[in-house]
């Protein structure tokens, strides 16, 4: 007999719309019926959850995280990385990849099979759904929180030993497409179906878009740490804003990426190329003070999190609160916020 579960009279959030009183059935965990309450036939055996006054949606994707309530995906171990996992759906996340900063090869090698390990065994949280390495392979000029002792050249002989011991669970990748040696391994990336991203990069827009013609389809934190906009130099965030073909991450807390960016940001890609991230760091979730992010000491003071030298180190954002944000920073609607 099939286990049936309703959710009924809470504002339905669907891709394309908002459903007053709506109802969602699932059977067997799996969405069989969504829609107006007086359309949707509701079994008798059902149990029946009321969400009155409350909206009902989708679960959140976020592709950045570091780590929350005091854990790090640097850490190394399935331990923290289920810990992360149970407090990113304490906020609406339903699934996520776990991130590495640049580090030595041995510490990259650890963090990814942790996440390969979780990945296997589960988490009594977010689903996980493989690993992003973000760098080691970025331009030491705009390193932002990466250590620059562990900041290199892409390797590729460093990079297939990093996708073997993830057994292959590396999803996204963020790099530096002016390094040498990057070209080579974003051909790489496409052909194994892992999306190449830029971040953490200094190229012109030229570089930019050869990079995208070689398979370069994502950009890291949309805005921070890349070569800005000039009119003579469109730099990395004008070949993301004008090439269609390219998403783009924004770190919605109102403080890294200010709110008229963030509007022209939506209103050249569009809603469906604009991933909200969080970028969050062990400190999520956590009070102020001082935390370590890789061998790096951080302080995080009102909720920003800093390196000594008062650059940004991450964030302390959570999915729900960046799905607020940028409805009241940018007045897009719920059901595509």
């Amino acid at each position: 007999m099939k286990k049936t579960v309703v959710i009924e009279n809470g504002m339905v959030i669907t891709p394309s719309e908002a459903i007053e009183k709506g109802v969602v059935v699932f059977e067997d965990g799996k969405i069989t019926a969504v829609g107006q309450k007086n359309r949707v036939k509701v079994p008798r055996s059902a149990k029946v959850i009321d969400a009155s006054g409350k909206i009902v949606a989708p679960g959140f994707v976020d592709i950045h995280v570091h780590g929350g309530k005091g854990r790090d995906v640097m850490d190394a171990s399935y331990e923290a990385v289920k810990e992360i996992a149970k407090f990113l759906v304490s906020h609406g996340t339903t699934s996520f990849v776990p991130t590495t900063i640049s580090a030595p090869r041995s510490d990259l090698l650890r963090a990814v099979k942790a996440v390969k390990t979780a990945m296997e065994k589960g988490t009594d949280g977010a689903e996980v759904l493989g690993a992003h390495l973000e760098g080691p392979y970025v331009n030491l000029e705009k390193r932002g929180a990466h250590d620059a002792n562990y900041v290199r050249l892409p390797s590729m002989d460093e990079f297939e030993e990093i996708w073997e011991a993830s057994d292959h669970a590396v999803r996204i990748v963020t790099l530096a497409p002016e390094l040498e040696g990057s070209k080579m391994l974003i051909q790489k990336l496409r052909e194994l179906g892992t999306a190449a991203s830029i971040g953490h990069s200094n190229a012109t827009y030229t570089q930019t878009v050869d990079a995208i013609k070689h398979g370069v389809r994502h950009a890291t934190h949309m805005f921070n740490r890349m070569s800005g906009f000039d009119p003579r130099e469109p730099g990395v965030v004008g070949a993301v804003l004008v090439h269609d073909e390219l998403t783009a991450e924004l770190i919605c807390d109102g403080i890294h990426v200010h709110p008229a960016a963030m509007n022209l940001l939506t209103r050249v890609k569009g809603s469906k190329k604009v991933v909200l991230v969080t970028d969050a760091i062990r400190a999520a979730g956590m009070p102020d003070g001082e935390y370590a992010l890789g061998k790096q000491r951080i302080i995080v003071k009102d909720g920003v999190s800093r390196l000594e030298s008062g650059d940004f180190a991450g964030s302390t954002l959570t999915m729900d609160r960046a799905v607020r944000n940028i409805m009241k920073l940018v007045g897009t609607p719920l059901q595509t916020a």
